[in-house]
């Protein structure tokens, strides 16, 4: 019999949230799928989301993660934001191309009926609105596209981006099932794009494959891996796994930037809190987390 070889590093990040990146039809098409049930619950923890924020910002949240797997370019940062008319107002996510995210949403408690179908009304709690994305690339001026928002769902609002921005054929799904307790049940998504030379009959091929395909969060509930999903979307189209990655939440802000925040606001402003004995409050939108520095601390910083 043959020795099995078990990488037990792949298994760890298997068994928590990650990120699968393949191809398929002889490369020309890309693909990444990810589940991410407890990175949208990280951030649901942090902001205290209702339901229906919880889905918006957790499928935000992950199509920036696999749009920022396909940078080559370690710094870069792609940055979603929607602005939009309905309650939640706006939610801004960015994404690095190692999997972690962070984001939040301008009004992270608001409450909607279901839909008449017993789904979250996602689209209702933020279009007619924008979608905006922003690649950050360290060294270069930072380049942006905004579109209108199509639906408010997130999947369609992408998908009609890369058509419209970047003239890219793109497949996109993202979906979060909250549970009746308002925990992540389920969370996850995939993108497969077409490289430039496509043929006609590969995307007819997908488009195919494409009919009939339940939702994300049904795939994740029948059990399905990213690795599932896409073996299951790009059926006879001789998919291959190239890599696999960790996905997250993660800030990143620390005191450190927090006092470079408050060295912005100028010796006359601190000198001013200072002598009235008022601290400087920092506060992190993407995490939720304060920094306080004391009126000596401020002292210190100017000396």
């Amino acid at each position: 019999m043959a020795d099995t070889i078990i990488d037990f590093e792949d298994a760890k990040i298997r068994a928590h949230d990650h990120i699968v990146r393949g191809t398929a039809a002889e490369g020309q098409l890309r693909a990444f799928a990810i589940t991410g049930r407890e990175t949208v619950q990280a951030a649901s923890d942090h902001h205290h989301t209702s339901n229906v924020v919880t889905a918006a910002l957790g499928r935000l949240m992950m199509a920036a993660q696999m749009i920022g797997a396909m940078s080559k370019v370690d710094d870069e940062l792609v940055t979603l934001s929607v602005r939009g008319d309905g309650p939640v107002g706006g939610l801004t996510v960015t994404a690095n191309n190692r999997g972690q995210v962070k984001g939040f949403a301008n009004h992270p408690n608001v409450w909607l009926p279901l839909r008449s179908d017993g789904h979250l009304d996602v689209g209702r709690s933020l279009a007619p609105g924008t979608l905006s994305v922003v690649h950050d690339i360290p060294g270069m001026d930072p380049y942006s596209s905004t579109v209108g928002l199509v639906t408010g769902e997130i999947a369609d609002d992408l998908t009609y981006y890369f058509a419209v921005s970047e003239q890219i054929p793109t497949t996109l799904g993202v979906g979060v099932l909250v549970d009746t307790d308002f925990s992540v049940r389920q969370a996850g998504g995939f993108l497969i794009q077409a490289m430039p030379g496509c043929y006609d009959y590969v995307l007819e091929d997908l488009e195919s494959n494409m009919r009939g395909v339940k939702s994300v969060t049904d795939m994740l509930e029948s059990g399905m891996s990213p690795t599932d999903m896409l073996d299951h979307l790009l059926r006879g189209m001789d998919y291959q796994e190239l890599s696999v990655m960790p996905a997250e939440f993660r800030c990143g802000c620390d005191r450190s930037s927090a006092a470079r925040c408050v060295m912005a606001l100028g010796e006359h402003e601190m000198r001013d809190m200072i002598a009235k004995g008022e601290p400087a409050d920092v506060h992190c939108h993407f995490c939720g987390a304060n920094y306080v520095f004391a009126p000596e601390e401020l002292e210190e910083m100017l000396g």
